[in-house]
């Protein structure tokens, strides 16, 4: 027998003998049905001390993967600083040399990734495309994709996954329920394998999404009920599917150590730093939401512009690694694919951390704490949150009003969309321009939500002037127009479709307004 044969029937043998040993201790125990945070956690320290790449149960001496998460971040310019080095949070992203603003600071695959439910026959669960005749999965009758080549670079995710969504059929679960079936097959298909020799390969593999740190002890009853009811019909699923002899191994004790294993892995950043898909584009309309993760705007005409609409979830172990801070140094963006790029938003010097925003930055800083504790479970220390809420009678006066001001910002754009719809310009641009006044006190200056509805308020603004021949309300049209080309471009670059399209329509305002300003002259 080879050695790579003895050191593979040695790893088999180790995980068969600590998967006998959970079952018997599962069976006089039977926790898994309902689990209390305690029992939780305590079975997520079980499935945590699984034996990995070597017999014997040795565990590796780099279990949380450090060595080759700064592998994987060295080609950017990053590395992985320890937690409490920069800001006192968590560890996370810093950069090892400078970066100018709007420069690349990583780009990404998902791990994993699935569109929505109101997407799935509407886009090519490959690509996440639009348009033209989508070919449909004769098994499960509920993928979609825009070309067979599509569909056979899919297969090997939507293999196992196919499975399962023929036992549902008609019926198809949930986004989050998707998700981490696609996991559990991503952790499934690597089981016994060595972790990819490629960084960026591995930054994307079972192995780095195990290295993440989980929270399961932290979380709240509710919460950890309501990832049990997740994780069991993920793995009631699993059992039909096995039955159906649908490619998934399939006891039933071994599907209640997947359980607890989905209930370890969920935790570790498919819910706490799930990153939504994003997809950006302007005229055919596509747009970034403020969370940064991906949006399409469909093609509605000039009225729809920069509607947010999720089309799914996905799961970027490297990028998950970027710390939050309520006036972030960088800002995410997605292609095609589901392909994530973070750049900074500024100029960034050497050893400065990079965040993002994991919260709408527009509200207030004790409700932003109040979103990041019960979803992240921690309290943001940053230095807009400490000045905000800082124990004196100018701090309190200056949240409430920031409070106000944060109602006033939703009831605006909920207010100017439903003009919109119901095409009342002058009341569209309206709210338009109020909300872009508040957004621009509330949001840090090189928020991509603020070029948004700077955008918003620039394109309502010179289709005002185009109706009513206001040259003045042309020239705010041109200010509000290139300060979001401004902030979009940091955000998405030059290239990128939106940024283009609102140059484009800067240009157009330009050109007006020097035309109004001839006729007149004349």
């Amino acid at each position: 027998m080879r050695a790579d044969e003895q050191r593979e029937a040695a790893r088999a043998a180790a995980e068969e003998a600590w998967v006998d040993e959970r079952v018997a201790e599962g069976e006089s125990r039977r926790v898994l049905e309902v689990t209390p945070p305690g029992d939780a956690a305590h079975w997520a320290e079980l499935v945590a001390s699984r034996p990995v790449d070597g017999g014997g149960g040795e565990r590796k001496p780099d279990s949380t993967g450090t060595a080759r998460w700064h592998e994987a971040l060295a080609p950017w310019g990053l590395t992985l600083a320890a937690a409490g080095a920069v800001g006192g949070g968590g560890r996370g992203l810093v950069t090892t040399r400078s970066f100018k603003r709007g420069e690349v600071l990583m780009r990404v695959t998902p791990a994993v990734a699935v569109v929505s439910g109101r997407h799935l026959s509407s886009r090519c669960h490959h690509s996440h495309a639009t348009g033209g005749r989508l070919l449909v999965c004769s098994r499960c009758g509920c993928a979609r994709y825009c070309s067979a080549d599509h569909q056979r670079a899919a297969w090997a995710g939507h293999r196992d996954e196919c499975a399962l969504l023929a036992q549902t059929r008609p019926r198809v679960p949930g986004q989050t329920v998707r998700l981490l079936a696609r996991l559990l097959a991503l952790l499934r298909r690597s089981a016994g394998a060595p972790p990819p020799e490629d960084a960026g390969e591995w930054a994307r593999s079972a192995a780095a999404i195990l290295s993440l740190s989980h929270q399961l002890g932290g979380q709240p009853a509710e919460r950890c009920a309501e990832f049990g009811e997740q994780a069991g019909m993920v793995c009631s699923l699993i059992q039909e599917a096995a039955r159906s002899g649908g490619g998934w191994a399939g006891s039933s004790e071994r599907v209640h150590l997947q359980r607890v294993h989905l209930q370890r892995v969920h935790l570790q950043r498919v819910h706490l730093q799930r990153v939504h898909l994003q997809r950006v584009h302007l005229q055919r309309v596509h747009l970034q939401r403020v969370h940064l993760q991906r949006v399409h705007l469909q093609r509605v005409h000039l009225q729809r512009v920069h509607l947010q609409r999720e089309i799914g979830i996905g799961l970027y172990p490297l990028a998950a690694l970027a710390n939050h801070d309520c006036d972030p140094t960088a800002a995410q963006s997605f292609g095609a694919a589901g392909k994530l790029t973070l750049r900074a938003l500024r100029p960034l010097a050497a050893g400065e951390a990079v965040t993002i925003g994991y919260v709408d930055l527009a509200a207030a800083a004790s409700e932003r704490r109040q979103a990041l504790r019960s979803s992240y479970l921690f309290t943001c220390e940053c230095r807009a949150c400490e000045e905000a809420l800082a124990p004196t009678p100018a701090a309190r006066k200056r949240e409430a009003a920031r409070c106000e001001a944060a109602a006033s910002l939703r009831e605006e754009q909920r207010a100017e969309l439903a003009a919109i719809d119901a095409a009342d310009w002058e009341a569209a641009l309206r709210r338009s321009t109020r909300a872009a006044e508040i957004a621009a006190s509330l949001l840090p200056p090189g928020a991509p939500a603020l070029g948004l509805q700077l955008l918003r308020a620039g394109s309502l603004r010179r289709r005002g002037c185009k109706l009513h021949a206001h040259c003045g309300s042309l020239r705010e049209s041109v200010g509000y127009l290139r300060r979001a080309t401004e902030v979009l471009q940091a955000v998405h670059g030059e290239a990128a479709p939106l940024v283009r399209d609102a140059a484009e329509m800067l240009r157009g305002a330009q050109l007006e307004l020097a035309y109004g300003d001839n006729s007149a002259a004349s």
